[in-house]
């Protein structure tokens, strides 16, 4: 296993106890901020696809955002686990979820598989230069290759920002990352 590996799995790992300490009003707290900040820079037309996700453990609820997207006239969709692989899935208010693994549930297979255009993301860790660092499956990183072109907005805690993510071949830099603390432009940060 090559370095870069090890760095990977124990900065996941020290990741996660960070989000896990964080307290659950904080955590509570911190995603509604991020709604905030990721609807007022958000721009786009009425029935754009934009792929959210439920929250896993201490991540990130997306939900107080993705509802006031879908009020903005998104059409939303949810990951599904398909063959080992990523698929979207419409979510519809009101519609049944189920289980998708890794604690997480998402719309069943009677939903239809939308192609998003704009993606919102977990992670673990990023970078101010868009690097991110999720489970370690590589779910997301194939995802996003399959969905290319796609507009990738990371949303994370504060506390989950590091000098510089270890990223290897197959893994793709993030378009922008929301924060607590507001909008982070990984093209800006890198320039400036």
């Amino acid at each position: 296993m090559s370095d870069g590996m090890i760095d990977k799995r124990l900065l996941r790992r020290r990741m996660m106890a960070l989000r896990d300490a964080m307290p659950a009003s904080a955590r509570i707290e911190a995603s509604l901020a991020i709604a905030d900040h990721a609807d007022a820079a958000l721009h786009f037309e009425p029935g754009t696809v934009i792929g959210g996700f439920l929250p896993i453990g201490s991540e990130i609820d997306a939900r107080p955002l993705m509802a006031r997207l879908q009020d903005r006239g998104a059409r939303l969709a949810l990951p599904c686990i398909v063959a080992g692989d990523l698929v979207f899935r419409e979510l519809v208010r009101g519609a049944p979820l189920v289980p998708q693994g890794f604690g997480t549930h998402g719309p069943g297979e009677d939903a239809p598989d939308l192609n998003p255009t704009l993606l919102l993301v977990p992670l673990l860790a990023f970078d101010r230069r868009g690097g991110r660092i999720g489970y370690g499956k590589g779910f997301y990183d194939r995802a996003i290759a399959r969905l290319a072109p796609v507009e990738t907005w990371g949303l994370a805690f504060d506390v989950q920002e590091v000098p510089a993510v270890p990223m290897t071949a197959g893994d793709r830099f993030l378009d922008r990352i929301v924060r607590e603390s507001g909008v982070l432009d990984p093209s800006a940060s890198a320039s400036g």
